[in-house]
């Protein structure tokens, strides 16, 4: 933006030079017609409705939606030309409308490249958290067998506890201490954890199957007359071939807490 104006400031230079020429004649209307040429340029690129920078604009949209047609990746000058056109509290608007079109379409290089190329843009929590969605919106698109991923727990509660609540909780082994699924639960002896009982899209059940994690699957149960509590935990490798597990648990398996 401060080329364009530093490009009127000099436009003006021979004008002014020109004005202050001794023989000069008519020195006011040179000057008002030279500023109302100036400012209208002006305005073409930088006013709210500039016509000139609504084109690039369009020309812009038009390139990266070829590009998205032909499920090729965004070259490095689209972006350079995306930096410069769109202000900054736009960016997160274009680049998810680019994204969800491009995985609407299936053209997965793109929606690769753009997500990549996007991620700086996305910096509050809820930015962050319409990041990762796109994400997962993109793996389950190219992975759809995984879209429906589960762990099943099937337990035999203790048999003095008859009227119980518990958690289960599921961690990457070795990985962050923020579960892939959580649940809580209450009557029910079996419960099943799929991609929606994650707290962060995209950091799921899912992911832990397309990259056969292994995960640590931890159970604890609070009997409410007896005031008893037990706990179960058992480690259990994901296999790609089948994105579902059943992890069962019989009523003398549980230990005391």
């Amino acid at each position: 933006m401060i080329y364009i104006y530093l490009l009127c400031f000099f436009s003006l230079i021979p004008v002014i030079a020109y004005l202050l020429s001794i023989n000069t004649k008519n020195k006011g209307y040179i000057l008002g017609i030279s500023m109302l040429v100036i400012l209208a340029c002006l305005f073409s690129f930088t006013g709210k409705f500039s016509f000139l920078g609504s084109l690039n604009k369009q020309l812009l949209t038009d390139n990266m939606y070829a590009n998205i047609q032909d499920d090729n990746d965004i070259s490095d000058d689209i972006f350079t030309s995306f930096e410069k056109l769109i202000n900054d509290e736009d960016r997160i608007y274009w680049m998810q409308s680019l994204i969800l079109e491009a995985i609407d379409g299936k053209k997965y290089n793109s929606a690769e490249s753009l997500i990549t190329y996007s991620e700086r843009y996305f910096k509050s929590s809820e930015e962050k958290f319409i990041f990762y969605s796109l994400y997962k919106d993109l793996r389950d698109s190219k992975f759809p067998i995984f879209a429906n991923s589960k762990i099943i727990v099937d337990f035999n509660k203790p048999n003095d506890c008859s009227i119980f609540s518990g958690l289960i909780e599921i961690f990457i082994m070795n990985g962050p201490q923020i579960p892939i699924a959580n649940a809580n639960f209450n009557k029910e002896e079996v419960v099943i954890l799929n991609n929606t009982s994650s707290s962060i899209p995209g950091f799921d059940i899912a992911s832990a199957y397309l990259n056969k994690e292994t995960v640590d699957i931890k159970v604890e149960l609070e009997c409410t007359k007896s005031g008893f509590e037990y706990t179960s935990e058992v480690l259990i490798l994901l296999d790609q071939t089948t994105p579902s597990n059943t992890y069962k648990i019989s009523s003398n398996e549980w230990l005391k807490k």
